[in-house]
């Protein structure tokens, strides 16, 4: 079987986040499974034009244009991109097009070969927050049209579960029959073999005297609601020694470090930027408690992360959140934007002695996310197409 997948970045060549990770992880384990895959992206930033390459066993292809990430004029080149890609298309031979996003949106309007699976990986989501007339016009033409376009057309829309398929369903009027489950995952194994190395400590880091270590491993993005974090760690810090470990970058940092100052929470948060996995991990492993207060995404990989580490997990109840974390289980789920909800969830926690208990159960639950069974799982899907 030979399957193409279209995304606009992947990891390890644009470094951006979750879903990026996830088209990378999908495609290796399905080519540890004998699946002949091939992956064709955008031109990195720091590249130019179009090229081909081999990285840890999987054929990549990079198609013009580079796609920026914090820009307005982003959404303009992802169509470049999709035109390019169309182009492409009509000379690779495949079973399967895989397509993230709504990177079939072109290839779809012309004739078709193979069978086309279309993952729209969270651009049907719920804004973050009410738009303007124009941007919402603006998002209509160039991301929920095309998109509709894509689930209608193609054979299959891939999800990371009921929610998702429940959300596209009713926006969409697809029939329930097109959609195929294919979760997020972790490496359990290259977890366990990083965990197996730690060398951090808490005296290092200068946590040895918390209370309780929280952990928040994130792009700092503003759907990624690390502000509400920031002021639990406050109220929390009225009763107890609570320490963060902060770990990520982006846009928002200046907006969180602002807080940070302004509640004076400076020595009570460890803020480490881009880290490599090994030391990733080593920072769940630290933690007591994984908080994510995301306000809209699908699955965010770093809660299978931190429940791979055996850590309880407090996120907010949004989309497929539920899926993995049960609530009063392996942690709690909390209101999105709600700091006094992720303050009392943080408490139970300590105060009913369960960090080692729920920390069980999420490992558990883990470990049915191991990508070696997602991958089968998913060649399954493919071969019933």
């Amino acid at each position: 079987m030979r399957v193409v997948m279209s995304a606009i970045r992947v990891h390890p060549f644009h470094r951006y986040g979750g879903a990026e990770i996830y088209v990378y992880n999908l495609a290796k384990y399905l080519s540890k499974h004998g699946v002949d895959v091939k992956i064709i992206a955008s031109v990195p930033e720091k590249g130019s034009g179009s090229r081909s390459l081999i990285y840890d066993g999987l054929h990549y292809e990079f198609l013009p244009p580079s796609i920026p990430i914090y820009s307005k004029a982003s959404l303009i080149f992802y169509h470049v991109f999709n035109y390019n890609l169309a182009k492409k298309l009509r000379g690779e031979n495949f079973d399967i097009l895989h397509s993230f996003g709504m990177t079939a949106y072109r290839y779809l309007k012309g004739k078709v070969k193979g069978k086309v699976v279309v993952e729209p990986f969270g651009l049907y989501g719920t804004e973050e927050r009410e738009i303007g007339w124009l941007k919402r016009k603006a998002r209509e033409l160039l991301i929920e049209n095309p998109l509709g376009y894509c689930v209608k057309r193609a054979d299959a829309i891939a999800v990371e579960g009921e929610i998702q398929a429940k959300d596209i369903f009713v926006k969409y009027g697809v029939p329930e029959d097109k959609f195929i489950y294919i979760p997020d995952g972790v490496e359990i194994e290259v977890i366990d073999e990083y965990l197996s190395k730690n060398k951090l400590t808490r005296e290092e880091l200068e946590l040895s005297d918390a209370d309780i270590v929280l952990v928040n491993v994130n792009r700092l993005v503003r759907n990624k609601g690390v502000i509400y974090l920031i002021d639990a760690l406050k109220i929390l810090n009225d009763e107890l020694n609570v320490k963060l470990i902060l770990v990520g970058s982006g846009p928002e940092e200046g907006n969180i470090k602002r807080r940070i100052s302004e509640l004076g929470l400076r020595d009570k948060v460890v803020h480490f930027k881009d880290v490599p996995d090994e030391i990733k991990f080593q920072l769940m492993a630290l933690a007591d408690i994984s908080v994510t207060p995301t306000l809209f995404e699908g699955l965010p990989i770093v809660i299978l992360e931190a429940m791979a580490c055996g850590k309880p997990v407090v996120a907010s109840n949004v989309t497929e959140v539920p899926q993995v974390v049960k609530h009063g289980v392996n942690g709690f789920l909390v209101p999105p934007r709600d700091p006094r909800a992720i303050t009392n969830a943080v408490l139970e926690i300590y105060d009913k002695d369960l960090i080692e208990v729920m920390g069980r159960e999420s490992r558990r639950i883990a470990e049915n996310y191991d990508w070696e069974k997602i991958a089968r799982a998913t060649i399954g899907a493919y071969e019933r197409l």
